[in-house]
């Protein structure tokens, strides 16, 4: 096992694939992470439990950089979403003993084949996949996954686009779903709810769970 904090958690390819036979899976989709689930993150993995069987959720637990959230903020954070929100015996929760390399389309590319590896029939790609600010464009990775076929890579791509939270839906949507205008939308991002923990401020419930806020602030950052 690696020497990591919660190395009990990372499970083999072989391991995953017996427990997904076990549950009685046929599809299923891989999430990678490196942050605690707020509302877009969420948004994201109920459309894939909508569509398939099961969902492992597979955060990075390997190398941090300085302002990364703990691997104790992340793992306890999906623990109480996934005992809290959804429904049982749907989530898996896994980490992956590897690290961040914030090569965008290319990596995201790669967290498919991983996901592959480990027994996932499909993977999601959303908004600035594995991408360092500013560095590339929304959907870059989207475009660059699109060159390769299910076929090639072995596992489905899902190409979602990123929610925010529409003050007039009332909830998470995304451009396919919701026609409001843009004064209507709240961005859902990672890194101001991270200014803002940091800060000693309490995120709005729009944009992460106030109980997983609260997790995630008593693990804090590394």
């Amino acid at each position: 096992r690696p020497d990591l904090p919660f190395a009990d958690l990372c499970k083999t390819p072989e391991e995953l694939r017996a427990e997904f036979k076990a549950r009685g899976w046929r599809t299923v989709a891989g999430f990678q992470t490196r942050n605690p689930p707020h509302r877009a993150h969420e948004h994201l993995q109920r459309i894939a439990l909508e569509l398939l069987d099961g969902l492992l959720i597979h955060p990075v637990l390997g190398e941090k950089k300085p302002g990364d959230f703990t691997n104790e903020a992340i793992i306890e954070a999906y623990k109480w979403l996934i005992e809290n929100v959804y429904p049982r015996g749907r989530v898996v929760l896994s980490g992956l003993a590897t690290w961040m390399r914030f090569a965008g389309p290319r990596e995201a590319v790669f967290h498919a084949i991983v996901r592959k590896n480990y027994g996932c029939t499909h993977f999601i790609v959303g908004r600035l996949h594995a991408s360092p600010s500013g560095w590339y464009g929304d959907y870059d990775a989207h475009e660059y996954v699109k060159q390769f076929g299910a076929e090639e890579l072995g596992v489905e791509v899902l190409l979602l686009k990123g929610p925010f939270y529409c003050r007039a839906c009332g909830g998470t949507a995304t451009e396919n779903t919701c026609g409001h205008d843009e004064k209507f939308r709240i961005r859902i991002s990672m890194t101001t709810v991270r200014e803002m923990l940091r800060s000693g401020r309490e995120p709005p419930p729009e944009l992460i769970r106030p109980e997983i806020a609260r997790i995630v602030a008593k693990y804090g950052f590394v």
